[in-house]
């Protein structure tokens, strides 16, 4: 049940902050969504500790109320850029490792959409089936893999119809992620988060979240080739991309860091 409850919490923690990213930029209220925040993650973890909560009739029991919720917050909706983070798994989520890039964003006026964990989750789980698929290897394990993917998919599709129900912007299921990177990128790429980075850049920007911030390790050759490399065939299939990927390393300014992603911001506002 561990890991169980594990994958639940990711589960509930990439809908907390979708909700939470859509809602605070137009609260009426200062904090009203943070305040939601800290509620839900009181409640579920109450709920987890006690043994509940993590089965997937649960979880899709919980979803609705998590969004109303959400819905119940009191807004003022006027036009803002919206700006879509993607990135190294790690820099992508750490304030630590981006310098507070979410926290910069939100300074700057900007709805932030960070796609969820679980994405990064399901990718490692379908790239055993794909190894499988591209070099050989044992097909029972392939098939393993892929129902488990499904039941991934099957929960997290339930997450983003509870979204949506509510008028919250939710991505599509998994599997339509895969087929996105099509005549890009193939997905026998894997390295330095592969495929994956490619293929959100281009959910983001289809979603109406084309202003991008692809977060990136110095000196990471593979996440440079799947993020900084694959920009110019992303714009030439979607002119309206407005990406800008941003080395964080401990030698570059936060100064310089923040002024790039300012010059990307200003293209966004005059388009807006």
């Amino acid at each position: 049940p561990l890991a169980r409850r594990a994958l639940a919490c990711i589960f509930y923690g990439d809908m907390l902050c979708a909700l939470r990213n859509q809602v605070a930029p137009y609260e009426n209220e200062k904090g009203a969504a943070d305040k939601m925040v800290d509620l839900w993650v009181e409640r579920l973890g109450r709920v987890l500790l006690a043994g509940k909560g993590y089965t997937s009739k649960e979880m899709k029991h919980t979803f609705p109320l998590i969004a109303k919720d959400f819905k119940s917050i009191p807004v003022t909706r006027v036009p803002k850029v919206k700006v879509g983070v993607v990135g190294e798994i790690y820099v992508k989520y750490s304030p630590l490792g981006n310098n507070d890039l979410e926290k910069f964003l939100e300074s700057q006026d900007c709805e932030v959409n960070l796609p969820g964990l679980m994405g990064f989750v399901e990718y490692c789980v379908a790239n055993y089936k794909l190894d499988i698929d591209l070099y050989g290897g044992n097909k029972l394990v392939a098939g393993g893999a892929d129902a488990f993917l499904s039941w991934l998919d099957g929960i997290g599709c339930a997450s983003y119809d509870a979204m949506r129900k509510y008028g919250f912007y939710a991505p599509g299921s998994f599997r339509e992620l895969m087929k996105k990177p099509e005549g890009i990128i193939s997905l026998g790429a894997k390295m330095g988060e592969g495929w994956l980075l490619t293929a959100e850049m281009i959910e983001l920007v289809q979603g109406g979240y084309g202003n991008i911030v692809c977060a990136q390790p110095f000196g990471c050759l593979p996440n440079h080739i799947v993020g900084k490399g694959m920009v110019n065939k992303i714009r030439a299939l979607y002119p309206s991309a407005n990406i800008t990927p941003i080395d964080y390393d401990p030698s570059a300014t936060k100064v310089n860091q923040e002024n790039r992603i300012k010059l990307m911001l200003a293209v966004a506002k005059e388009r807006l």
